[in-house]
């Protein structure tokens, strides 16, 4: 009876060392797809963001100002640029004339006539919450852009 009670006491320590182990690799798997979910939620809203301000943009190219669009990707973002380091939307957020075929930039987007493109950009620096644990770099440059005829009303 003694042989009994001895073999459950061991079986218990390890099952709780096993426990702990899996435990700690199934706490990383959940956080890496955390993560990687809140990058992807952050670079989808950048991208609906510009999106929206170059359809703004492309409508009121002679009566609205860059000040404008910026308000209106602002907005967009519905504060979700906190995601980013160091944001600012002076900054962070461009709109210009642009060359669709090498992305170059042509001056302001107010001289755009019709037909021509114009571009709004949104840049920044995304922290990962724990990129350490999960193997992540300490920041991730993330970019969003998007292009559209003028309609220079």
């Amino acid at each position: 009876m003694t042989m009994r009670l001895t073999y459950c006491r061991t079986r218990r320590a390890t099952t709780l060392v096993e426990s702990a182990f899996v435990m700690s690799i199934l706490l990383l798997f959940l956080f890496g797809i955390l993560e990687y979910g809140r990058l992807m939620m952050t670079r989808q809203i950048l991208d609906n963001a510009v999106r929206e301000g170059a359809r703004f943009a492309i409508v009121h190219t002679y009566d609205k100002t860059a000040i404008d669009v910026q308000n209106v990707v602002d907005q967009v973002l519905g504060g979700q640029g906190a995601q980013l380091q160091g944001y600012n939307k002076t900054t962070s957020i461009q709109v210009f004339k642009v060359d669709p075929t090498n992305g170059s930039n042509l001056g302001p987007w107010t001289n755009a006539t019709f037909g021509d493109s114009i571009a709004v950009t949104i840049s920044g620096t995304y922290k990962p919450i724990l990129p350490v644990y999960i193997g992540l770099p300490s920041t991730i440059t993330v970019q969003a852009q998007c292009i559209m005829k003028s309609e220079a009303n």
